[in-house]
């Protein structure tokens, strides 16, 4: 079978497998069920509805009025206004659905992301899909979907962490470039915790990546390092002279010895035709151990080769790519003459100049190759690779390690570089989210979340350990609610902990990330990481430390290929035993009846017990497979492919038995809003919902909250139907919302022009009108005394806050007659009739008004108070006053007036400027490096 075609087999497998993997996770959709749990139909539905009606309006949707009399929509990150494929599936699929196949898209782009990361990182083809499968398609990401612009964001870890790797290594503006465009579509995705810590593991790799990299400056005469050529792959790198390497193609390790230096190379070799070459090198007809992987070829150690093996003729390193030594080579290279050094993780094959086939060369030859060359030196590490350095010269020491650090400081530089170009790209929605951070409640100085739902220890055992974390505490207790499943598969884990343990030199980024990252999840738990995010920027801007875990499961998964291609390296030195096989399976169901008992004897949660079985279940099984497989050439890749599937069939188990994630029928959830027909055509006023609903939606059992959302209007479905309300739901929080809007006060309700109330139960004030009663108590009332969006008032003062607030709150409601200002002048005018106001039009970012004015006055507009607006009277610009704690108004003399209010914020204009500017900049460079080549 030719490369192309193997190749080709295997690209169609990983994606039959990866289609069958989503089918089943999700296969309450191929039966018409939808996700629809807490944010889903809380924040996402109502936003993608409003998007689409901005999108169909051709109108770019930067202010929602719907919510808390009006605030801004675009600069809210999780509404994704600036993320293309939002767009795509809310045009194409509809607001409802559309969340659907988001996170199912994003499923398979994660798992295709972190796939494609680990083949680069030089991981077998059944270790990277493992990788692939336990992060994109764990219990703990498929739940995540109530969190969708967490799951986005994610998404893109593998390909930004793919990008920085080839950034690191050969600086370019190709892989600049993709990683200044994926880290953006991240940053649009609306996750900024996750960026953030997208962030932090590519510096990481960044800094190890660049420490591997060859210090020696072009034409120096130095070779790169073993170690760094490994990292290579198929890519090139300046000063070297390995050729590039074919995937899946057999070709020679030629070592070219002269007085100069020695250059090792190495290249990947298919695995019929690298069985076949191995046999004939290095056994003549006799087969041994060999085996090949993807893209390395192995050669194990099987019994009945030890004794060749061993023989002065050949010598395989015991792991890593295969590799043709000398015994007696190796003594003599203990001599001041020359030394190498055997790299254990991904050996250096070395043969005569004039090799012409895979493995080929005697000992006698290697031996005279070796000592043909007297400067060859040898540098030991203390990681289990060793790097081969050859020089004309042993350079100092000092200047080797300003060398390096230049090198990882460079790296570095890059890397942190591309995101910093990213944010300049996405600055069209980060400045006006900035602002909106400063005009929310975030920005008062007693705000105090950031460590709202950290992730408990007991959780983080949940990872490994099924059903460990449950029974939870209370919903905003000492466990967090964010993710609802941090399951990642126990074998899985396992393996993550060989790679981290075993791996080679590029999984130590990956094996730190997770450790810090999985400390700043624990938050409140851990008294270091509560003092970063409470106290360091950015950290303490963002809330729910539970976000950093998904961080820690991303590097995770990196790390189980590496663990997967360690044990299979292992498997040569681990004979098979169908004793040992059957005393690990009488060890096992020992360890299976007995974890009950230990179980209640320790201070674990109640639901422990139910989930403590399957851990020895699911190791044991992987050791017995591994002791039963027999030998032959190809066990170390059978013994790989078998701990794969294993460990994929425990991730789909756990989706079955564990019941994640829950959804919701569609045909419920396309039902049309039953009240619509009680309310005014067209809709003038604004209702007041019961946005929050139950405290903690996860134990209030079976109900039909999500079905009836919609005719309850909860939280924020009434932007579904168009109706402007007082409240709202989601983060950030406008400023003074938490005293205004959710006030619960007649006065503040009558102020906002609240005709309508919803609520389940009777209505809340004594004096409104029921206008309807449905079946499960939620009733429709109308009030008398609401007063209008718009009107005027001839008396003014200019107050404090609280002043302001204590006038709204009042009973005598003394805000019919008075404005109770922040700013402007004051006004002391005899009421007087004949004053009017009529709404001429009014859009989503516009608001234009035909008032007559029958003296000086203001005129006070129940919309809420926000820097972006701009008002003209007559065409002439004139300044918005803070009125009545929350409101606007303008300053009006005598006479009738067109009065204009339009939302035109200078964040947007100023983030569209940078956006525009970098992306003009981007095109520049690619378009003359383009003209240049």
């Amino acid at each position: 079978m030719t490369t192309r075609r193997l190749e080709g087999r295997k690209v169609a497998l990983a994606l039959v497998g990866l289609v069958a993997m989503l089918a089943f996770d999700y296969s309450p959709v191929l039966r018409g069920e939808v996700l629809a749990g807490r944010d889903v139909f809380r924040i996402f539905f109502p936003d993608s509805a409003f998007l689409l009606e901005s999108l169909r309006t051709g109108e770019l949707p930067l202010w929602t009025p719907y919510m808390r009399l009006g605030q801004p929509f675009a600069a809210t990150l999780y509404s994704q206004v600036f993320y293309p494929p939002r767009w795509v599936a809310v045009l194409v699929s509809g607001h409802i659905v559309s969340m659907t196949v988001m996170h199912i898209a994003h499923a398979a782009l994660a798992a295709a992301g972190v796939f494609l990361l680990a083949r680069r990182l030089r991981a077998s083809w059944p270790a990277a899909l493992v990788a692939g499968a336990m992060f994109g398609l764990s219990p703990m990401m498929t739940d995540l979907g109530i969190q969708q612009n967490v799951v986005d964001a994610a998404a893109w870890s593998g390909f930004i962490l793919l990008a920085a790797y080839d950034l690191a290594l050969q600086p370019g503006r190709g892989p600049l470039t993709r990683l200044a465009i994926f880290s953006t579509l991240s940053l649009f995705a609306g996750s900024p915790e996750t960026t953030l810590w997208q962030g932090i593991i590519a510096v990481l790799v960044a800094g190890f990546v660049g420490a591997t990299r060859s210090p020696g400056a072009r034409g120096t005469g130095t070779a790169p390092s073993a170690s760094h050529a490994a990292s290579l792959g198929p890519s090139k790198h300046e000063g070297s002279v390995t050729p590039r390497s074919t995937e899946g193609r057999v070709a020679p390790f030629v070592a070219s010895v002269s007085s100069q230096h020695v250059v090792a190379s190495r290249e990947a070799s298919a695995q019929a035709e690298g069985e076949s070459a191995a046999r004939l090198a290095l056994t003549g007809q006799h087969p041994t151990g060999a085996s090949t992987t993807e893209g390395t070829a192995h050669v194990a150690e099987h019994p009945a080769a030890q004794r060749p093996l061993a023989s002065p003729s050949s010598q395989i390193a015991p792991e890593g790519d295969a590799s043709v030594g000398h015994p007696a080579a190796l003594r003599s290279l203990t001599s001041p003459a020359s030394q190498v050094a055997s790299a254990s993780e991904k050996d250096v094959s070395v043969g005569r100049p004039a090799a012409q086939g895979p493995l080929a060369g005697s000992a006698s030859q290697v031996a005279s190759a070796f000592e043909s060359a007297p400067h060859v030196t040898s540098s030991s590490t203390s990681e289990p690779e060793q790097t081969l350095h050859v020089t004309t010269a042993s350079p100092r020491s000092s200047r080797a390690s300003r060398r390096g650090l230049r090198s990882r400081v460079l790296a570095v530089v890059a890397v942190a570089g591309g995101f910093i170009l990213s944010a300049i790209l996405a600055s069209v929605v980060l400045v006006p989210t900035a602002e909106f951070a400063l005009n929310s409640l975030r920005a008062q100085g007693g705000w105090s979340e950031q460590l709202a739902w950290s992730v408990s220890w007991p959780q983080v055992l949940s990872s490994v350990w099924p059903l460990a974390d449950w029974p939870r505490d209370r919903y905003w207790g000492k466990d967090q609610w964010f993710i609802l499943n941090l399951f990642l598969g126990t074998l899985p884990c396992t393996l993550a902990i060989v790679g981290g343990l075993h791996g080679p030199r590029r999984a130590r980024p990956f094996l730190i990330g997770a450790l810090a990252l999985v400390l700043l999840s624990l938050g409140r738990h851990f008294p270091p990481a509560a003092w970063v995010l409470q106290s360091v920027p950015p950290f303490s801007l963002f809330r729910y430390p539970a976000k950093y875990f998904v961080g820690t499961a991303f590097c995770l998964s990196v790390l189980a290929a590496f663990g997967l291609d360690a044990l299979g390296r292992l498997a040569r030195k681990l004979p098979p035993s169908r004793v040992k096989a059957a005393v690990a399976f009488v060890l096992m169901g020992g360890a299976i009846a007995a974890s009950g008992p230990v179980v209640r004897m320790l201070p674990m949660r109640a639901s422990a017990e139910a989930g403590a079985p399957w851990v020895p279940f699911a190791l044991g099984l992987a050791v017995v497979t591994v002791l039963l497989l027999p030998w032959s050439f190809a066990r170390p890749r059978r013994v790989r492919h078998g701990l794969a599937a294993l460990a994929v069939l425990e991730l789909a188990a756990a989706h079955s038995l564990l019941g994640v994630p829950r959804y919701t029928p569609w045909g419920a959830l396309k039902q049309p809003f039953s009240l619509r027909a009680f309310l005014p055509e067209p809709f003038q006023g604004r209702i007041s919902a019961d946005i929050e609903g139950p405290e903690d939606p996860t134990r209030v059992g079976i109900t039909n909250t999500i079905e009836r959302s919609l005719d309850r209007l909860i939280p924020n479905r009434f932007v579904e139907e168009r109706l402007p309300a007082l409240e709202g739901y989601g983060a950030p929080e406008p400023l003074r919302s938490d005293v205004f809007h959710l006030a619960g006060e007649r006065g503040a309700y009558d102020l906002a022009g609240v005709t309508h109330y919803i609520r389940k139960g009777p209505p809340p004030f004594e004096d409104l009108e029921l206008i309807h009663q449905a079946e499960d108590g939620t009733t429709l009332s109308r009030s008398r005394t609401a007063l209008p969006r718009a009107f005027l008032v001839q008396r003014a003062r200019v107050v404090s806050d609280e002043e302001a607030l204590e006038a709204v709150l009042d009973e005598d409601h003394p805000f019919r007659e008075i404005a109770f200002l922040a700013t402007g002048e004051p006004l002391d005018q005899p009421e007087c009739a004949g004053g009017s106001v009529r709404i001429e039009k009014s859009t989503a970012q516009h608001l234009e008004l035909d008032v007559s004015a029958c003296d000086d006055s203001y005129l006070v507009v129940s919309d809420s108070y926000y820097p972006g607006w701009r008002a003209t009277v007559d065409g002439k610009d004139t300044p918005i006053h803070r009125a009545n704690h929350a409101l606007r108004a303008v300053r009006l003399t005598p006479g009738a007036h067109r009065v204009h209010f339009d939302y035109a914020p200078t964040s947007f204009r100023l983030g569209l400027a940078l956006s525009l500017l970098g992306w003009a900049g981007l095109g520049f460079v690619w378009l003359r490096a383009r003209r240049r080549a």
